[in-house]
């Protein structure tokens, strides 16, 4: 899957980037605490639905494969994923 900017997120498209890379090297590259920070930050902005940000955000899945399995619209994943993106830290 490729990094694009989305015009959505209220956040720069370099700072969009690192998070997109960070995100998806959760399981290979990220500390325990890094790993940790992550998955409470998907608690925050997934709420109810923090499995399938989760999914979607470490995985790289399509949205539409993560919404048909985790029964969502994509409506509600693109904003779980602006929150993700906006509320991502700078020290992480």
């Amino acid at each position: 899957m490729l990094f694009r900017c989305k015009k959505s997120v209220p956040v720069p498209y370099h700072r969009q980037g690192y998070i997109y890379f960070k995100s998806l090297c959760y399981r290979d590259y990220c500390s325990p605490e890094d790993q940790r920070h992550i998955l409470n930050l998907c608690l925050e902005a997934g709420g109810e639905y923090y499995q399938a940000l989760f999914d979607y955000v470490t995985k790289g899945d399509s949205p539409v494969a993560v919404c048909m399995e985790h029964h969502l619209s994509q409506s509600t994943l693109e904003r779980a994923v602006r929150r993700y993106y906006a509320a991502f830290p700078d020290w992480l």
